[in-house]
């Protein structure tokens, strides 16, 4: 038979395993915690430079394209074209191009769906 002392060190003894285990745990929890914020604030740098250099990119395709038009008027008016007309022509095709790229933009937002996503975190009724 047990006396109550002993069966009183005991239960201590258990629930001090137990507080072990679980500042063990949040010891992990904590540093995976942590991991993860390191790897967030990593990975909202990367965006930021990434951004920035997209916007870098961007300027200088901008830049480019215009070039490009603006030599092709210099041309065209340097072979007799009238000035208006080198003017209107640039101006549709740059119209033009823009139309294409907003077909792309809404091209690629359509296909950036994620029900595929949400149904596999939080399935439906109906699976």
């Amino acid at each position: 038979m047990e006396t109550p002392q002993h069966s009183e060190a005991e239960s201590q003894q258990e629930k001090s395993d137990f507080d072990e285990v679980i500042d063990t745990h949040k010891s992990w929890l904590k540093s995976v915690l942590g991991l993860g914020a390191l790897e967030a604030k990593l990975w909202v740098t990367s965006s930021a430079q990434l951004l920035a250099l997209m916007c870098g990119v961007i300027f200088l395709l901008l830049t480019t394209w215009l070039l490009i038009i603006a030599s092709i008027a210099a041309v065209a008016w340097s072979y007799g074209f009238s000035l208006v007309g080198i003017l209107l022509t640039a101006t549709f095709v740059t119209f033009l191009s823009s139309i294409v790229l907003l077909y792309l933009v809404k091209k690629t937002l359509k296909s950036m769906d994620f029900t595929r996503t949400f149904d596999a975190i939080i399935p439906t009724d109906d699976e």
